[in-house]
């Protein structure tokens, strides 16, 4: 059996990372590198993930290569994307029509937009024949799969460690355009109340930074530049982007609060107390998360209070990671894509 991984983002591409070495135990495994995965790729963050990958990943794969014409997509038996959008920037449709074998699209993103039965509707026999989501309430269609996230399968190595800060999860900044309601600016850390929080808990604050492609290589300084400028001056912070360990960062956090996203799950999984941003990014499923809040309307002190009381969620996990209970996400992709 052959089976090729198509990999285009780091940040989407890690999520099933996990499933390589699996894979190859019972497949011959090739890789392609495309889009932001790809060797062309000015990398705009300031710690190049890919070299992450190819240090734990490479040996797994008997081709490599960010060149589609190094390959015969003809001879694969599986091909798995990361990503189940059609996009310009990987051009998987191009994969697609040269397939004889079955080509799974993985979901680029939590919830409806990228899981829904009309999103599925137009990528399927375009991009794909089946498409993996993440837990049971984003199955929309006879072609989807739940997998969870078997990047986090890796978090029960980091239950109940020490707490040593407070982890706020930023996705768009109030210094650029942004398709949300609520970004992080001047008016939405007033309303957090920084100081308060830290007089509580009395550790240090991290504020996760999300490195973008149209923010170019200064985005990351530009942006530290300009949550400087907005935060308290009298708080203990510290401003990062690109950490070699998010797992780690994640379970020593004694409390997360967060915009809506991907990395949003991995506190929820591990039992962290999370509080979680309506209107920050996709609200996806995570209304249905007991920290979800809308900080326009709700007291953050109160939201932050009850979280810490009761910060596990199982219904949520059983819900909306497949797997994700006792980290068996891994296990259940491998199982998904050998029954096709």
């Amino acid at each position: 059996m052959k089976t090729l991984y198509v990999f285009s983002q780091y940040r989407v591409g890690e999520r099933i990372f996990p499933t390589i070495e699996k894979m190859k135990s019972k497949s011959d495994l090739d890789c392609l590198l495309l889009y932001q995965m790809s060797d062309n790729y000015d990398w705009p963050g300031n710690n190049d993930l890919r070299k992450i990958f190819h240090k734990k990943y490479d040996k797994f794969f008997d081709k490599i290569s960010s060149k589609k014409s190094d390959f015969n997509f003809e001879k694969y038996d599986i091909i798995i994307c990361d990503d189940n959008r059609d996009t310009p920037k990987t051009n998987l449709s191009e994969i697609y029509a040269q397939r004889k074998g079955v080509m799974i699209g993985c979901y680029h993103g939590p919830g409806d937009k990228f899981c829904s039965g009309e999103h599925i509707k137009k990528i399927q026999g375009k991009i794909c024949d089946f498409c993996f989501v993440i837990g049971s309430v984003d199955i929309h269609s006879n072609i989807s799969k739940a997998v969870g996230i078997p990047s986090n399968d890796v978090l029960k190595k980091y239950l109940d460690r020490a707490s040593k800060h407070i982890l706020l999860i930023v996705n768009f900044l109030g210094n650029r355009y942004s398709p949300f309601k609520v970004n992080f600016d001047g008016d939405f850390i007033d309303m957090l109340k920084l100081k308060t929080i830290q007089k509580n808990i009395d550790l240090p604050f991290i504020f996760k930074l999300k490195s973008r492609e149209d923010e170019g290589k200064n985005g990351y300084v530009k942006n530290t530049e300009y949550l400087n400028k907005i935060l308290p001056n009298d708080i203990d912070y510290e401003i990062i982007c690109d950490h070699p360990n998010n797992d780690e960062l994640i379970s020593e956090s004694a409390l997360v609060i967060s915009s809506t996203g991907m990395f949003t799950y991995k506190p929820i999984q591990l039992g962290v107390p999370t509080v979680i941003i309506k209107d920050s990014g996709l609200n996806a499923n995570f209304h249905r998360h007991t920290g979800f809040m809308d900080i326009n309307n709700n007291n953050i002190g109160e939201n932050i209070y009850n979280i810490l009381r009761e910060p596990r969620d199982d219904s949520f996990i059983t819900d909306c990671i497949a797997g994700g209970l006792n980290f068996e996400s891994t296990d259940i992709f491998i199982k998904e894509v050998f029954s096709l």
